[in-house]
């Protein structure tokens, strides 16, 4: 393994994992009757293990496991969602006890590649990619991890339930480039509930090429627009931020 590599991804498993609530679409007041969650840590996760299971410390859990070949060699790759699994995390309505917790225990992305003698070695992780649901008027956010043709897809949504008819749908597309997990491809789509307006984003950092869409889901009328963005580094899964605040024109 690179040492490099491995210095980097220490570093990054000891950040703290505090983002900031989401509160674009939902009431100022909607945190107002749950505390605050607390600081979460992740620890170090092993460099090798066995199965997918073995990556796992005291207080995480396997959330999402997708299997399949990512570097080309026919043995089948890892890419893991691993979530806290910490009590103090679960918030509750001091209030109002039969008000459903909120579950604020924050999630990682853990990338391991088969051995040929035998179980995985830790390749890439990422912390802060998935935001910490913090606010019980945002909905999970979320929806899948999958590997599909040799590509890992994070799928994700930012949505309210209540305060606002808007919502938006993020597909990160990554492939093993080199020593590197770097981000491909690039997929939002925003919709507004209430009026059916949708503006669907399609970027592909490998020729820089951004289609913009832009309709109704009443209507198959679509205007489309096509750019080129500046070459640029591929940005790759160990440095992704936040992805609600991904910006595909500066990476």
């Amino acid at each position: 393994m690179n040492p490099l590599h491995s210095i980097t991804r220490r570093l990054a498993a000891t950040l703290l994992i505090a983002l900031p609530a989401i509160t674009f679409v939902a009431p100022l007041s909607a945190r107002a009757d749950f505390p605050q969650p607390p600081a979460a840590y992740f620890p170090n996760l092993p460099d090798h293990a066995a199965a997918p299971e073995g990556f796992l410390k005291p207080g995480l859990k396997l959330e999402k496991v997708a299997k399949g070949d990512l570097n080309g060699d026919l043995l089948p790759d890892l890419a893991m969602i691993i979530r806290m699994d910490d009590p103090k995390n679960v918030l509750r309505d001091p209030e109002d006890a039969e008000r459903e917790p909120l579950d604020t225990n924050p999630r990682m992305i853990a990338i391991a590649m088969a051995d040929k003698a035998g179980g995985y070695t830790l390749d890439a992780v990422n912390l802060s990619m998935i935001p910490r649901q913090e606010d019980p008027f945002m909905n999970d956010p979320f929806t899948d991890l999958s590997i599909d043709k040799g590509a890992v897809k994070l799928m994700l949504e930012q949505s309210s339930n209540a305060g606002s008819w808007g919502n938006v749908n993020f597909t990160f597309t990554f492939r093993k480039r080199g020593q590197d997990v770097a981000l491909v491809g690039f997929d939002r789509t925003d919709l507004n509930r209430a009026s059916g307006e949708m503006v669907e984003t399609s970027v592909n950092f490998l020729t820089g090429k951004q289609i913009v869409s832009t309709g109704n889901v009443s209507s198959d009328k679509t205007t489309k627009k096509l750019s080129q963005l500046p070459k640029r580094a591929l940005p790759t899964l160990g440095f992704m931020g936040d992805a609600f605040s991904f910006d595909p024109k500066n990476p």
